[in-house]
């Protein structure tokens, strides 16, 4: 957890820091509450992709106090290339996410914010891997888990612009997704968890980006 220290420094002090200008500033700032939908466009590109197919779509509430409550659910199937050099991998699964958003308003069209989420993912993987020879014959082996469950945290720092139609609005955010606990198996372990990304690592950076409506 030591690497993360710093990242939660800078949030908070990037917090303050804008608090500080955003109350400084002369213009009367409006928080728009009321429930919110939006949809992860960024993975809608993974359906023509041979690797990944991924969803992901989501609610959120905004109250008055600048606390944006959120939940997310997805679908995917992944199918890294790089998981074997010699076999096929294959991860498919659900997840979710629940959280929530601080939101720091640049003006009325622009906002910064800043968030912490618990996500959960119900899974399953497959895959094969062979060892090829020349003298002796081809020696393949295949693994099936199902019911597989993980779940951690993500530290979120974003913005989002509304569009000329305020009801709508572009936005972008950067996760770092901390892995809390998952199954694990030998000796061929789950390389990727829908929602999370690979294994390899206890924490995985991610880029989202999303459209947003506005009731």
């Amino acid at each position: 957890m030591k690497p993360l220290l710093p990242l939660v420094f800078s949030l908070l002090f990037t917090l303050i820091f804008l608090k500080g200008n955003a109350q400084e500033d002369s213009t009367k700032l409006v928080i728009d509450t009321g429930l919110e939908v939006y949809l992860d466009y960024g993975k809608l590109i993974t359906q023509f992709s041979e690797f990944e197919s991924k969803l992901e779509a989501g609610i959120a509430i905004q109250l008055s106090n600048k606390l944006a409550p959120n939940f997310q659910a997805g679908y995917a199937t992944l199918e890294p290339a790089t998981a074997f050099e010699n076999g096929t991998y294959k991860s498919t699964g659900y997840y979710g996410r629940i959280g929530v958003n601080y939101l720091i308003p640049f003006d009325n069209t622009n906002t910064f914010f800043v968030g912490i989420k618990y996500a959960l993912a119900f899974y399953e993987d497959e895959g094969m891997y062979e060892i090829s020879s020349d003298i002796f014959d081809t020696y393949s082996v295949s693994f099936s888990e199902k019911d597989l469950e993980a779940n951690w945290f993500e530290l979120v720092m974003g913005s989002e612009k509304k569009l000329k139609n305020e009801k709508w609005a572009v936005g972008g955010q950067f996760t770092l997704r901390v892995m809390n606990q998952r199954d694990k198996f030998s000796p061929v372990d789950t390389y990727a968890i829908p929602g999370y990304g690979r294994t390899l690592d206890q924490t995985v950076p991610a880029v989202n980006v999303y459209l947003k409506y506005k009731f």
